[in-house]
């Protein structure tokens, strides 16, 4: 086993923007770091722009491994990983955290289930719209002064919500909140790819992963719990963990320098961010309305949008937000194909699997969040315990294996059919789990794959963005399945329900393995750049 050097940290192609965390590969030698010439290619190496060292077996000047590191110096090299699944943990969590306390916002504002599902909506809405400008923009002014502004409007937001009298201002805040949360996702993942590096990259990913997993769990489950202390400490408990994971960011990260000096291209952020947050809205409005003029509206104007910012980018290839480099490189294509549609069907079937719990078994919500929460244990577990190895693979493996398995947990959602019994529903949620744990701790590292140290921001928030389409697809396609066999009318046909999302959900984990093996048919060489 070759010993861990670290890279140089100086600000020379330091920071990158958007994938895990882990720990600092380090040998001190006396106190200081010491810095080891490179030995030529090795299998630890990295992207181009990043100055990395890997030391070789048999060499003398490492023969007796890393010297340990002080306490000081440990807690320091931990510290991005920390800050990184804080910040992941609260925005993923508070995606899902309103839901179970909606029935006591709506009974203390007096509003209905109508505008109250806004205060969801809009959420999901900025997250998905502003990931890809906002990586743009951490790519261009630095990923530490991002994070540490977006921590802060993430607490002032979740504050006001806490306090908001009345149902606008609570929607209004959320929008603040899921800005703020859409630049945390864009700044987090940077910041682990460029803190960490070798085996203790692959670890801090795999950490990641397992938090993100996490998260999705206790995202319900807490808001449950907090909102028998009312619904305003399910926002306020965000206040203090958000501050803490911004004074941390003050004291504990570098400065780092902004990636470039071309003017920002602010037409293509507005004309991306309207175009993807008008696609992600009018799939909401499908799934919970079904067929709808303004849905059908929204599309074509997204449509139209699409279509200028595509021009756009054409006529102005200096300040192209996307860029064709990045559009040509077959991992990043591939990674965001991948993360797409294993979020479509692992999670974008559960809000029907939910209503089958509940329309054809009668369960209370308590009881189907502890059903459902078999996916996410096993996505933390998977993630926490193979992650690390699964990203030393060829990115073949873990995508292709884990597409796999949540396959067959997509066709699992069959069984109810042979075997009517909510337990039969176990299995699928498990597999889909298992399959996710697989794919995610390897998903940001794919994304920046032979990507530039100045575009990592924006290539991780692209694929971030793809998953977050990916569930509001998949939502919008179960709950078309479910309007077309009408369950509601009769439970009996759930069975006919679950088979077609059993077999349409399954053929996307077919096509995405498809994609997997024709796009990656052999893995491109660490220092290619894009």
């Amino acid at each position: 086993m070759s010993p861990r050097v670290p890279h140089d940290p100086r600000p020379a192609a330091r920071y990158r923007d958007a994938v895990r965390l882990a720990d600092h590969d380090g040998a001190v030698a006396a106190g200081e770091h010491r810095e080891v010439p490179d030995p030529g290619p090795a299998r630890g190496a990295r992207h181009a722009g990043r100055e990395t060292f890997a030391g070789r077996e048999g060499d003398p000047a490492l023969a007796h491994g890393p010297a340990p590191a002080p306490p000081e110096g440990r807690v320091k090299r931990q510290m991005p990983l920390v800050i990184s699944c804080t910040a992941t943990f609260l925005l993923l969590a508070y995606a899902t955290v309103v839901t179970v306390a909606m029935p006591v916002i709506a009974a203390d504002l007096r509003t209905g289930f109508g505008a109250l599902q806004w205060v969801i909506d809009i959420y999901t809405i900025a997250l998905a719209a502003l990931l890809v400008p906002l990586g743009t923009l951490s790519d261009r002014i630095g990923r530490r002064s991002l994070l540490l502004w977006s921590l802060v409007a993430f607490a002032a937001a979740s504050l006001a919500c806490a306090s908001a009298p009345g149902v606008l201002v609570l929607v209004l805040a959320r929008l603040v909140q899921g800005t703020a949360a859409a630049a945390l996702f864009a700044t987090t993942l940077p910041l682990l790819d460029a803190s960490y590096s070798g085996r203790a990259r692959h670890r801090a990913f795999a950490i990641w992963g397992a938090v993100s997993g996490l998260a999705a769990a206790v995202g319900n489950v807490s808001g449950g719990l907090l909102s028998a202390l009312g619904w305003r400490a399910v926002f306020a408990a965000a206040v203090p963990l958000a501050l803490a994971a911004a004074v941390l960011t003050a004291v504990f990260l570098p400065r780092d320098r902004p990636g470039g000096r071309s003017p920002l291209n602010a037409t293509g952020m507005v004309l991306l961010g309207a175009a993807v947050g008008g696609l992600v809205a009018a799939t909401l409005v499908f799934a919970e309305h079904g067929p709808h003029m303004s849905a059908t509206a929204v599309l074509v104007a997204c449509a139209c949008l699409g279509t200028v910012f595509a021009v756009h980018e054409r006529r102005h290839p200096d300040r192209a937000l996307i860029g064709p480099a990045l559009v040509g490189n077959p991992v990043f294509r591939t990674t965001a194909v991948v993360a797409a549609a294993y979020y479509f069907a692992a999670f974008g079937t559960l809000p029907a699997v939910s209503f089958w719990l509940q329309d054809a078994h009668g369960l209370a919500p308590a009881a189907i969040a502890l059903v459902l929460s078999a996916q996410p244990v096993a996505f933390f577990l998977t993630s926490a315990l193979s992650g690390a190895r699964l990203g030393r693979l060829d990115r073949r493996v873990p995508f292709t294996a884990g597409l796999v398995i949540c396959g067959s947990g997509c066709l699992g959602l069959a069984l109810p059919a042979l075997a009517p019994g909510w337990q039969s529903i176990l299995a699928a949620l498990v597999l889909t789990g298992v399959g996710s744990g697989i794919i995610s701790p390897v998903l940001p590292a794919a994304a920046m794959d032979g990507v530039a140290p100045s575009r990592t921001g924006v290539s991780s928030s692209a694929v971030n963005a793809a998953r977050q389409f990916g569930i509001s697809l998949g939502i919008a396609a179960c709950a078309a399945a479910v309007r077309l066999h009408q369950p509601g009318d009769d439970p009996a046909r759930w069975p006919r329900t679950l088979v077609t999302i059993a077999l349409a959900t399954a053929l996307v984990c077919a096509g995405a393995t498809a994609a997997v093996l024709l796009g990656l048919r052999r893995r491109p060489s660490p220092d290619a750049p894009a």
